[in-house]
């Protein structure tokens, strides 16, 4: 077993191990890998891979940032894309290719489920509950159907009923003023900053705008919407046949303004056709709201590590999430 960089391997490689690790992002993934990862915008960050006899059996994906933390900017990065296979699992492999992976960057960052956090606590990490997934299923038939014949059926007989309470529940909601980004990304950055000032905060300069949005294989999914003085990036896309729309970052603004942009983005889905409305975050505020009108809930595994204890301390404390960072709206298969 060797860990190499994912660049150094036959790109054929990569694509099975994705069809065989990631099967409903497979696609996607094969073919903008380079760009989801920023390969070669951070000189020595990239995604690891366990490789066996020219057979990629092991992932570690990276996704590099800045962090502004105790007053100075510096590259950190998220951990994504984790995986071994199967076979190979209970083995110390996951072990091995995390301490590689560490070893990248001093500032290290995550959104994991029990199975990964497993590994990141053996290796010194901490974590914390503060953010969550909302949403609101607008067409019940899919979800259902999930758990059976019967179920999608009964899905479907009540998706009549169920988009009537919706239209009552959201026509009080403000209407939403909706355009295409900015020609260029500079005019973007005053509105993704955080709501409020932080000692440890993701930086979201024209770079990484760029990157994230107009950069993006899809960008013309991504919308910019207004209202009362607030600003949000919304997505309008489709994934394994279902139409979604995600509130993807809501900018600085009143409490009461923010609030309203989360029940005006409620009332744009319904009203565009999206089967799925969609939110993650760790603000109170947009997270208060949601309560009413996204209202299904998911907890989410924030973990750190830093080598600097001055700086893993500052990461304790907060760090300002939206739908916009980490792979959260990147999850979704396209």
């Amino acid at each position: 077993m060797e860990i190499q960089t994912a660049s150094s391997v036959e790109d054929g490689a990569l694509r099975r191990f994705y069809a065989a690790a990631f099967p409903n992002r497979a696609s996607f993934l094969g073919e903008h890998w380079r760009w989801l990862y920023r390969v070669g915008r951070f000189p020595g960050i990239e995604p690891l891979v366990l490789v066996d006899g020219g057979r990629v059996v092991g992932y570690a994906g990276a996704i590099p940032l800045r962090i502004s933390r105790l007053g100075v900017q510096a590259p950190a990065i998220w951990y994504v894309d984790f995986s071994v296979l199967p076979e190979l699992q209970g083995q110390g492999h996951g072990k091995a290719l995390s301490e590689a992976w560490m070893k990248m960057c001093p500032d290290r960052v995550t959104f994991c489920n029990e199975r990964s956090i497993r590994v990141f606590l053996k290796l010194g990490w901490h974590q914390r509950f503060d953010a969550n997934v909302c949403s609101l299923p607008i067409e019940l038939s899919g979800p259902a159907a999930s758990r059976g014949a019967a179920a999608g059926a009964i899905g479907r007989l009540f998706n009549g009923p169920w988009r009537a309470v919706l239209n009552v529940l959201l026509s009080s909601a403000p209407n939403l003023s909706v355009r295409p980004l900015p020609q260029h990304a500079a005019a973007l950055v005053p509105l993704l900053a955080d709501a409020t000032p932080a000692e440890t905060r993701i930086v979201r300069d024209e770079d990484w705008a760029r990157w994230r949005l107009y950069e993006h294989p899809r960008s013309g999914e991504h919308l910019l919407a207004e209202l009362d003085g607030v600003s949000a990036i919304l997505r309008l896309f489709t994934s394994l046949g279902r139409r979604r729309a995600h509130l993807l970052h809501v900018s600085p603004g009143s409490n009461k303004a923010r609030s309203a942009m989360v029940a005006a983005f409620a009332r744009w889905a319904l009203e565009q056709g999206a089967d799925d409305a969609w939110m993650a975050a760790n603000d109170e505020i947009l997270l208060a709201q949601a309560a009413r009108y996204l209202p299904r809930r998911h907890c989410l595994r924030f973990a750190w590590h830093s080598d600097q204890p001055p700086v893993d301390a500052a990461l304790a404390k907060e760090l300002s999430t939206q739908g916009l960072d980490s792979d959260h709206d990147l999850m979704f298969p396209c």
